[in-house]
């Protein structure tokens, strides 16, 4: 095996990895933050792209630092991970193999195929449940063979409805041309980290739906300070199509928090409504529900349970 083989696989028992690293942060600085400790190799990855026919070259937001051994890696976790440096709040755990191209894609379809397969099964599902009408026998006088058509038509009706029913899930709508919407996200993801991650793009607001609890429990997990997971999913809108075409291009596929998001246009649909975190940004009066991502819509029952309560 050559030198070159044996940088490309490292020891991960001896390597972490660090998150929401400063994107003006160099190895230098962070070799220095993991004082105390024997640090080999640090790399932070970076991506070269032209801008005004020049080629800047910029950090990713994350790092890979290399041990002298497994103890000292571990120690490295135990200590530093969500310490300050250079004003942000790092992660840190066990760096994970580098998935090839194809591992990648193969991540994307299969998570897209899951989806489809998921919306195949509810509509079969909804089919099975629609009842089954014996037929009358027809009377002399035809009125019972009258009754039987109604009811045959009746049954082609809900038949056509219901197998439109999953096609309604998908929003009717434009796709958006300054907002992305993020899917596999990690649960405990919210607004504040996601706005520290696109921070550069200046994103104008961030919406991350949360799961839909009853408005008494989740009144009560807010005040003792608990965490509301998220959907999994988050809208971002940008000043500018450009800008939401850089985002797409730079975070797809990128690792957060141990998984991997997929990063997409976001489609806007004027008639879904999404019930969520909250927004942050220039324009929070906007309304992020306005944007789907091709799921049935759910309605927020805030008002109606606490409207239930009191009666």
């Amino acid at each position: 095996m050559s030198t070159e083989e044996t940088k490309q696989q490292p020891n991960l028992e001896e390597r972490i990895y660090v998150g929401n690293v400063d994107y003006a942060a160099n190895e230098q600085e962070l070799k220095e933050f993991f004082e105390g400790l024997k640090v080999v190799e640090v790399d932070i990855p970076s991506r070269v792209y032209t801008r005004n026919k020049k080629q800047v070259e910029k950090h990713l937001g994350f790092a890979f630092v290399q041990f002298e051994g497994k103890a000292e890696a571990e120690k490295a976790i135990e200590t530093f991970n969500g310490k300050e440096f250079k004003g942000r709040n790092i992660y840190v755990k066990r760096a994970l193999p580098v998935p090839t191209p194809e591992e990648k894609q193969k991540k994307v379809e299969a998570f897209k195929a899951k989806r489809a397969e998921k919306l195949s099964q509810a509509k079969a599902t909804k089919a099975k449940k629609q009842p089954k009408q014996t037929p009358k026998k027809t009377a002399k006088n035809g009125s019972s063979a009258e009754t039987s058509t109604k009811k045959s038509e009746s049954e082609s009706t809900e038949d056509k409805s219901s197998s439109e029913e999953p096609k309604a899930k998908i929003p009717e709508g434009k796709p958006s041309t300054d907002t992305i919407f993020i899917t596999n996200l990690d649960y405990k993801v919210d607004v504040k980290t996601l706005n520290g991650i696109f921070k550069e793009y200046n994103p104008k607001w961030i919406h991350v739906p949360t799961k839909r609890v009853p408005f008494h429990i989740l009144k009560r997990q807010r005040k003792k300070g608990r965490t509301v997971f998220n959907k999994g999913i988050a809208f971002i809108k940008f000043p500018s199509e450009e800008v939401q075409k850089k985002a797409i291009a730079e975070f797809n596929g990128k690792e957060l928090n141990g998984r991997q998001i997929i990063v997409d246009i976001a489609v806007d649909a004027r008639n879904s409504k999404e019930d969520g975190e909250g927004d942050s940004g220039e324009d929070a009066e906007e309304k992020p529900a306005e944007l789907s991502n091709g799921k049935s819509s759910e309605k927020s029952e805030d008002k109606s349970s606490s409207e239930e309560k009191k009666e």
